[in-house]
């Protein structure tokens, strides 16, 4: 059995599906995960958002491992109080519910899939997260906030987990100056900027290895 893990998508609908042809995971035996942020800011929220769910309807939940990212956070607390509006706009939330509005569909039908989509996921080799975790703390204890939105305060932390991480959320150039993974210790990131003219990139592992990790260009983005 391989593992593939996908970084955030952003509505990059056309490049989420070339990835998966590039990767082509046999989802009968093969695990994909996933690492959140599926909607906002590009073009095909609605699209994407159809997709991950159909994927995970049609393989379950043990082979199609959704996480939940901060966007994803960012639509439920709009969809809890619509005053939210006014943040999750600038972070490219009016875009997905234009997406949705020209589909003929409405966010507001997809709430409690958003909300069963965990903020982590573990297993025999790895963590995967969206944004981070905090050093010291135990997975389970671990605040949502933190798992979702964390940063420099921990992938520029001495190491102290017992498995690698595999996170998405920050783009890596903001971190490494190019369009390429992270990799330092045992942080590994992968939020290669598609939405910005980037990549999207998904890790391919077998046996606690990743072997390489694939990628598809956006030469659409602005």
């Amino acid at each position: 059995m391989k593992t593939f893990v996908i970084g955030d998508i952003h509505g990059c609908f056309e490049q989420f599906q070339k990835i998966l042809e590039v990767i082509n995971p046999d989802l009968s035996i093969d695990r994909l995960i996933m690492l959140g942020d599926y909607i906002d800011r590009g073009p095909n929220s609605y699209l994407t958002l159809q997709k991950v769910s159909n994927l995970q309807k049609e393989f379950g939940d043990h082979h199609v491992v959704l996480l939940r990212g901060n966007h994803e956070q960012m639509a439920l607390d709009y969809l809890h109080n619509p005053n939210y509006r006014s943040h999750w706009r600038w972070n490219g939330g009016d875009s997905t519910l234009a997406d949705f509005q020209k589909h003929g569909d409405d966010l507001a039908n997809y709430e409690g899939f958003l909300q069963g989509l965990p903020c982590y996921f573990e297993d025999d080799h790895f963590v995967y997260v969206h944004g981070g975790i905090r050093q010291g703390i135990h997975l389970s204890q671990q605040k949502a906030s933190d798992l979702l939105w964390l940063r420099e305060e921990f992938f520029l932390n001495p190491v102290s987990e017992k498995k690698p991480v595999i996170f998405g959320h920050t783009p890596t150039r903001m971190i490494t100056g190019a369009w390429k993974p992270f990799r330092h210790q045992n942080r590994i990131g992968i939020d290669t900027g598609c939405i910005y003219g980037g990549f999207l990139s998904a890790a391919v592992i077998e046996e606690g290895v990743i072997l390489e990790i694939r990628q598809v260009e956006n030469h659409s983005a602005a």
